[in-house]
C-alpha cells in the first residue's frame, strides 16, 4: 500500500474547506441578491405599465356653449390631454345637485378616480363609506409638486387628514373664493326714497317695506319685489346674521350643539316667516332651487335687494345692461337680536380632491395634479395669454370680457388646485378695461371688501366626522326644510318655536344625543390644536 504525501492531503483538505466556504459565500451573495430583487424598493412598480388614465369628476354649471362642445370634450380637455400627457376623462355632475348625482356613481361603481367636493364633510362621508382611501404613500411616492406645496404650506395638512390619514389633496383658497355669501341692494332705490343702508333687522324690514310700497321703479305699478334669492341663499344668510347655520357645530358654554337645534336657528325661522308673511321675499322663493327667478327679478329690475353671493358679476350685468341708472352696491350683514355677525365664508382650503378606492391608476393620478399645480392652473384659469389675457405686474388681464366668458369663464371648473394670491383691487387690472368692465369689476372689490369685513362665525375649523353625525345630518337635512316651508307659510299654527320644536324631536329621534357625544370627545380631544 502506497503511503499518502501529508502535504497533498493538508492541501486537498484546505481545498475542499475553502470550496465549501466559497459555495457557501456563493449561496449567501445569490440569497442577498435574491432578496435585494425582490425588496420593496426594486420591485417594479405596479402602476408603472398601465395606461395613463384619470376620469374626474366636475360641476356642470351649464356653462358650455354647443360651438365650445361640452363639458366632457372641449378645447380645454384637449389642452389639458396634450399638455399633461395623461389621458383624462371628465364626469360631469349637476352643481345643485353634485352630491346626490356622485352618491349614486359610488353606490353604482361608476365613480370617477378623482372625486372632488368644497364640502370636507362630504370627503368625510365617502371615507365611512369606504368609497375613498388615504393617499399618503402615493403622494410620498409619486409626487414632486403637491409633496412640495403642502411642505410650504404646512397649515393646510389637518384639513385634509381623517383619523391620522390623508384622504385628500387641496390648496390654500385665495381671498375671493374665501368669502361666499352676500347681499347687495339698489342703492338707486334707496336715495329715490330718500332712505339709508340698513344696519339692523328693523332697518331692513322698514325698507323692504319702502321698496313694496313706495313704486322705486317709477312706472306707477306695484310690481317690485324687495328682497329675492333663492332657497338656501336666502335663509341660509337669515342663519348667518344670527349665528346659527344649520350644518356647523357651536360650542355653547364649551358644550358641542348643532347649529339647527339652537334658539338661534329658531330666531332665522321666526325671520323667514316674517318677511314672507310680509310679502317681502318673492313667494316663490321656497321652489327657486337655482336662483333662476331670482336672477330673473334682479336683471330686469324688480327687486330691492337679492341676497346670493358676494360676486354676482353675471347678474349685475344683466341689470345695468336692461336699467343702466341702476346703482347696485353690496350690503354688510345686519345686526340682529343675536349680535352682528358675518355672511358665511369658506375655510382656508380650497376643493378637496379624494382618490376613488376602486382608482387602477393612483400613480397617473398623482402626476395629472402635479401638473395641474404646477404648470396648468393658470391656463385653465384665465385661458391662453395673448388670446384671453395679458399679464399685468403678475396680474392676468382680461382681453376682452365676453370673448372669456364664452371661451374661459367654464375652463375654471378644471384647475382643481391653485397656487394663487389675491386682493381686492387685482379685480379692476384683471378686468378688461372698457368702462363697463371696469364699472363690474368696482363694484365687486368693493363686495369682496364687505363680504370680509365681519368674519363669519366658525367655532372648529372643520366639523367633526363621524358615521353616526354624517347620517344624522343626511337625514335631517330633508326633515330642516319641510319644517321651515312649512313654519313659513301656513299661517299663524306653525311658529317658529313650533318648529325648532320639531326640529328637536327629529334630532333626538335620529340619534342627536349620541350625535352630541361623539362630537364633545372629539372637541375636547382636538381643541388644543385648533387656532
Amino acid at each position: 500500500m502506497k503511503r499518502i504525501n501529508k502535504k497533498w492531503v493538508l492541501s486537498i483538505s484546505l481545498m475542499m474547506a475553502t470550496g465549501v466556504v466559497l459555495a457557501g459565500c456563493s449561496q449567501e451573495t445569490a440569497k442577498t441578491q435574491e432578496s435585494i430583487s425582490s425588496s420593496p424598493a426594486n420591485k417594479a412598480d405596479p402602476y408603472e405599465t398601465l395606461p395613463k388614465k384619470v376620469s374626474i369628476s366636475m360641476f356642470d354649471r351649464g356653462q358650455v356653449s354647443s360651438d365650445e362642445g361640452t363639458y366632457e370634450n372641449n378645447r380645454w380637455v384637449k389642452f389639458i390631454k396634450e399638455q399633461s400627457g395623461i389621458d383624462v376623462s371628465i364626469v360631469p355632475v349637476p352643481r345643485n345637485q353634485a352630491q346626490d348625482k356622485l352618491n349614486v356613481l359610488v353606490a353604482s361603481q361608476q365613480a370617477p378616480d378623482l372625486i372632488w367636493e368644497y364640502d370636507r364633510t362630504y370627503i368625510g362621508k365617502l371615507i365611512t363609506q369606504g368609497a375613498v382611501q388615504p393617499i399618503d404613500e402615493y403622494i410620498e411616492k409619486y409626487s414632486t409638486s403637491y409633496k412640495k406645496y403642502l411642505q410650504e404650506n404646512p397649515h393646510l395638512k389637518p384639513y385634509l387628514t381623517f383619523d391620522g390619514k390623508m384622504y385628500a389633496v387641496a390648496t390654500e383658497r385665495a381671498l375671493d373664493t374665501v368669502a361666499n355669501h352676500g347681499i347687495w341692494i339698489r342703492k338707486d332705490w334707496l336715495d329715490k326714497l330718500n332712505l339709508k343702508a340698513p344696519t339692523t333687522m328693523e332697518e331692513l324690514i322698514e325698507v323692504a317695506q319702502a321698496f313694496k310700497n313706495k313704486d322705486p321703479d317709477g312706472n306707477g305699478k306695484s310690481d317690485t319685489t324687495p328682497i329675492v334669492g333663492s332657497y338656501s341663499y336666502t335663509f341660509e344668510i337669515f342663519s348667518a346674521m344670527n349665528a346659527a347655520v344649520n350644518n356647523q357645530w357651536y360650542v355653547e358654554d364649551g358644550k358641542m350643539k348643532y347649529g339647527a337645534t339652537l334658539d338661534r336657528f329658531g330666531d332665522a325661522i321666526a325671520l323667514e316667516k316674517q318677511f314672507y308673511e310680509l310679502g317681502l321675499v318673492d313667494k316663490e322663493f321656497l321652489t327657486d332651487k337655482n336662483s333662476q327667478r331670482a336672477q330673473q327679478l334682479w336683471a330686469t329690475g324688480k327687486a330691492g335687494m337679492y341676497m346670493g353671493q358676494w360676486g354676482m358679476e353675471s347678474s349685475n350685468k344683466d341689470l345695468l345692461k336692461n336699467i343702466p341708472d341702476a346703482k347696485p352696491i353690496a350690503l354688510e350683514p345686519v345686526a340682529t337680536k343675536n349680535g352682528k355677525n358675518g355672511l358665511y365664508q369658506e375655510t382656508p382650503t380650497f376643493i378637496y380632491v379624494a382618490f376613488n378606492k376602486e382608482m387602477k391608476n393612483p400613480k397617473a393620478a398623482v402626476e395629472y395634479l402635479d401638473w395641474i399645480i404646477e404648470k396648468g392652473w393658470k391656463t385653465l384659469r384665465y385661458g391662453q395669454e395673448g388670446t384671453h389675457y395679458k399679464d399685468v405686474n403678475g396680474v392676468p388681464q382680461t382681453i376682452d370680457a365676453e370673448k372669456n366668458k364664452k371661451e374661459v369663464l367654464y375652463a375654471g371648473e378644471y384647475a382643481v388646485l391653485r397656487k394663487e394670491t389675491f386682493k381686492p383691487s387685482d379685480l379692476m387690472v384683471s378686468a378688461a378695461q372698457d368702462p363697463a368692465s371696469q364699472l363690474i369689476a368696482s363694484l365687486r372689490a368693493n363686495a369682496l371688501e364687505v363680504a370680509m369685513k365681519n368674519k363669519f362665525r366658525r367655532d372648529t375649523p372643520y366639523q367633526p366626522n363621524f358615521n353616526e353625525i354624517n347620517e344624522i345630518q343626511a337625514s335631517l337635512r330633508t326633515f330642516l326644510e319641510e319644517t321651515r316651508a312649512k313654519a313659513a307659510t301656513q299661517g299663524a299654527n306653525f311658529t317658529a318655536k313650533w318648529a325648532i320644536g320639531e326640529i328637536r324631536k327629529e334630532w333626538q329621534r335620529l340619534g342627536g344625543d349620541k350625535a352630541e357625544q361623539l362630537a364633545q370627545e372629539w372637541y375636547d380631544k382636538n381643541k388644543a390644536n385648533f387656532k
